[in-house]
């Protein structure tokens, strides 16, 4: 297959990623009062939602719709990242096709909910309480609803590492000594992301966002070290491939 094959090819699967995209966004926006109901629980009860600009209201509808759209289409997006990277494989590695896609469905749905369950519900009251009675929060419907969705899809991307590594590790992209010896580097990384994911300075917020990054990070290693065990073992033993 020529360069523009591939780049034919490629564009193809972007449309049909943008396809199956904007068909459950379009279904999403629907039940967008249902979600922004959703979305608002961490809030507290005597906060009200308010819009200060003319088009502030169509504007968190299509981020709801196209969020959460994104999140229904995960599992046809990972299919047609598979697809791209499948011909590259060994026969036997393709196998992994189905286990792929609907992990990448479940780790950035899990990271999703993470965010909205375990996050937000410990940071918003902290981040409301700063000033204590001394100023009257007003809050925007806009600014509310894109951190919200920002930090849950931070979450969701966070929770593709291990899938991701197992990716790259079965096209021998990456193996696991290297991310061990990069162990400190991550570190900082996650913990300098933690700083701006998290909107206040509280340790236990910080926390919140660093721990998972760091853990998941392990996960990774674990999961590479696995598959690269695998791999190695598969092509040492080309005759068990065969069998297979």
């Amino acid at each position: 297959m020529t360069l523009i094959d591939h780049f034919e090819e490629l564009r193809n699967r972007l449309f049909i990623a943008l396809g199956a995209w904007v068909i459950p966004a379009g279904a999403t926006f629907i039940f967008r009062f249902k979600i922004l109901d959703w979305l608002k629980e961490p809030l507290p009860s005597n906060l009200t939602l308010n819009a200060f600009g003319l088009l502030e209201p169509f504007i968190v509808s299509m981020q709801i719709a196209s969020f959460f759209g994104l999140v229904l289409a995960s599992p046809i997006i990972g299919g047609q990242i598979w697809g791209f990277v499948a011909p590259g494989l060994y026969p036997q590695e393709r196998r992994w096709a189905a286990p792929f896609i609907l992990l990448t469905a479940i780790a950035f749905s899990s990271g999703v909910l993470f965010g909205r369950y375990i996050v937000l519900p410990f940071s918003i009251p902290i981040i409301l309480g700063f000033l204590g009675n001394e100023v009257s929060v007003l809050p925007s419907i806009g600014d509310y609803i894109s951190k919200l969705l920002l930090i849950m899809a931070v979450f969701g991307l966070i929770f593709e590492m291990p899938v991701l590594g197992f990716l790259f590790a079965r096209i021998g992209l990456v193996r696991a000594p290297f991310l061990a010896k990069q162990r400190r580097m991550a570190i900082v990384i996650g913990l300098v992301l933690a700083a701006l994911i998290t909107p206040t300075a509280d340790p236990f917020n910080f926390a919140l966002v660093a721990a998972p990054l760091v853990v998941l990070y392990e996960v990774t290693i674990l999961v590479v070290r696995l598959s690269q065990k695998r791999v190695d073992h598969e092509r040492e033993n080309p005759e068990l491939t065969k069998a297979n």
